[in-house]
C-alpha cells in the first residue's frame, strides 16, 4: 500500500509562516500588522478565523491564570481623555471633550458635557478603542428628582450570568455590553442599566439614602456585583447585577481622613482594596461577604521607598487605580506615574504627568491585522 504523498512545499512553508507568526507578542500589536503588510499569503493567514482562535489560546492561556495584554490606559484630564500607550497599540484619539468613567472588556465608557446644567446635561457613549467604533447612548432617563452624585461603569453583558472569560469578549466590537449607573439624590441611592441588546435603558432601581455621595473613582467588578466607592472613602454602593439591588458595604477604617480608597477585584474573584500612607501602599481583601455584608482583613503592606526610584516620594503617594483580576496598582507620586505588579514587584514608571483626575487601563486582546485586511492596505504582490 502506497503511502500518501507529501503535502506541496508551499503548504509546508504556510504552516512554519503561521507557527512563526503565531508566536509573535500579543503586547505588540503592531509586529501583526507588519506582517500583514508583507505580502498577500501572509495577510491570509494573520487575518483567518484559525489564526485569531490559535492566537488567543496560545497566549491568554499562558503562565497560569488567563488574561489579555494590558496596552496602556485612558487618563482624563482637562477637557479630555488621552491614551497613554504601554505597547505598540495606538488608538484613533478621541475628539470633542470626551471624557473617560471607565474602562473594562476591551471598552471604555466616555462621558461629555452638553450644557450649563452638568452632570445632567450630559451624553455618554461607549467606545471600542480596538475596533475603532463609538457607540453613542440615548439620553440618560434620570430619576425623577436631580442627581448630587453619580457614576458607571461598562461591562460584556454576560458577566452577570458569567458566562463569559472577558479574555476576547468585545469581538472586534461585536459583542454586547451593559453600561450602569448609579447615584444618590436628595431621597435615595438609585440605578439604571443600559444593554446594547435592546438599545434601551432600564426603569430604575432605588435604595434607602446611604448618607453619602458617590465618587468619581474606578468601579470594580468582582464575581456578579459592581462597586462604587463613596466620597468619604467609609463605605461603597454595591449593585447586584443578577437581581438589581443595591447595598452599602462598610469598608475598614481609613488611617487617613485624606486617603484615597481605590476598589479592584482581586485574583482570588473577592473584592478588595488599596489605600497608600507616607511610603507604604496597603491591601485589603473581603471575606466571606454577602449583600451588604463581610469582614476585611488586611493582606499586605508594600513598602514603596524600596521599590520607587530615590526621591520619587518628594510628596504623599496615591493610589489611582488598581486593575481588576491582575494585580497591579498604578500609583501617583511627585515624580509621575508608576505601576508596580504586586507579584513580581516590578517597577514601571509609565508617565511623567500627574495633572490627570482619574487614569483607566485599557486591557484587550488585539489582532490589527484584521483592520489591515479591511483597508487593503499592503503590497498586493506575493500570492
Amino acid at each position: 500500500m502506497e503511502a500518501d504523498p507529501p503535502p506541496p512545499a508551499s503548504a509546508l512553508m504556510e504552516e512554519l509562516v503561521e507557527e512563526v507568526l503565531l508566536r509573535f507578542p500579543p503586547a505588540d500589536p503592531a509586529s501583526l500588522v507588519r506582517a500583514a503588510l508583507v505580502c498577500r499569503r501572509w495577510r491570509r493567514i494573520v487575518t483567518g478565523p484559525r489564526f485569531r482562535r490559535r492566537y488567543r489560546d496560545l497566549h491568554l492561556h499562558r503562565g497560569g491564570s488567563p488574561s489579555p495584554p494590558m496596552l496602556g490606559f485612558l487618563s482624563s484630564a482637562g477637557a479630555g481623555t488621552h491614551f497613554v500607550p504601554s505597547s505598540t497599540f495606538r488608538p484613533a484619539p478621541l475628539f470633542g471633550g470626551w471624557r473617560a468613567l471607565d474602562a473594562r472588556h476591551g471598552r471604555a465608557l466616555l462621558r461629555r458635557d452638553t450644557g450649563h446644567d452638568a452632570p445632567v446635561d450630559c451624553e455618554l457613549a461607549v467606545w471600542d478603542p480596538a475596533a475603532g467604533r463609538r457607540t453613542d447612548l440615548p439620553r440618560l432617563p434620570w430619576s425623577p428628582h436631580y442627581p448630587y452624585s453619580w457614576n458607571a461603569a461598562v461591562l460584556c453583558s454576560a458577566a452577570a450570568a458569567a458566562a463569559c472569560d472577558h479574555l476576547d469578549c468585545s469581538g472586534g466590537g461585536g459583542g454586547h455590553f451593559l453600561v450602569v449607573v448609579v447615584g444618590t439624590n436628595h431621597a435615595e441611592m438609585f440605578a439604571h442599566v443600559y444593554s446594547s441588546e435592546t438599545g434601551t435603558w432600564s426603569a430604575p432601581a432605588s435604595a434607602r439614602h446611604p448618607d453619602d455621595n458617590v465618587d468619581f473613582a474606578p468601579s470594580a467588578l468582582a464575581g456578579n456585583a459592581l462597586y462604587f466607592a463613596f466620597q468619604t472613602g467609609a463605605a461603597a454602593l454595591e449593585f447586584d447585577l443578577r437581581t438589581r439591588e443595591m447595598a452599602v458595604v462598610r469598608l475598614p477604617p481609613p488611617r487617613f481622613d485624606w486617603q484615597r480608597v481605590v476598589l479592584a477585584a482581586r485574583d482570588d474573584g473577592r473584592l478588595g482594596l488599596a489605600t497608600a500612607g507616607k511610603s507604604t501602599i496597603y491591601l485589603w481583601a473581603r471575606e466571606a461577604p454577602s449583600r451588604g455584608h463581610g469582614n476585611w482583613v488586611q493582606t499586605r503592606a508594600v513598602q514603596l521607598d524600596t521599590l520607587l526610584p530615590a526621591g520619587a516620594i518628594s510628596a504623599f503617594p496615591d493610589v489611582v487605580s488598581f486593575v481588576d483580576g491582575v494585580g497591579v496598582v498604578y500609583v501617583r507620586t511627585g515624580d509621575g506615574l508608576f505601576t508596580i505588579d504586586l507579584k513580581s514587584l516590578q517597577v514601571t514608571k509609565v508617565s511623567r504627568d500627574t495633572a490627570f483626575s482619574s487614569i483607566f487601563p485599557y486591557i484587550s486582546f488585539h489582532t490589527p491585522a484584521m483592520e489591515v485586511a479591511s483597508t487593503g492596505e499592503g503590497p498586493s504582490s506575493g500570492a
